[in-house]
């Protein structure tokens, strides 16, 4: 099991290396702005957050992030409950991700 906080660098290499889903859990206002090329939106602030990420597949692996890494945390922490293997959060979120 991997659930952990990796760095933009980190993620960049696992993203090349591996199958990897990318899951942008910032408002969808978030995202249209702008966001990682391949990510999905799934808003960790909607309701129904838990309900969507149950129907993901538990097996594969996720790199979540969001504006700072608060919420992609959260979403980590929750994806983690629900039973999901390797889910990793963008540490310093989307604005260290474009720092680097």
């Amino acid at each position: 099991m991997s659930n952990k906080n990796i760095s933009p660098q980190e993620a960049r290499e696992l993203m090349e290396k591996e199958e990897i889903i990318v899951l942008d859990v910032r408002a969808p206002w978030e995202y249209s702005n702008e966001h990682i090329k391949s990510a999905e939106n799934l808003d960790f602030t909607d309701p129904d957050f838990a309900e969507n990420i149950g129907n993901l597949d538990k097996n594969k692996k996720y790199l979540v992030y969001c504006k700072t890494g608060q919420r992609g945390g959260l979403a980590m922490a929750a994806m983690k409950k629900a039973g999901f293997k390797h889910v990793y959060n963008l540490r310093g979120g989307y604005e260290d991700w474009n720092k680097d």
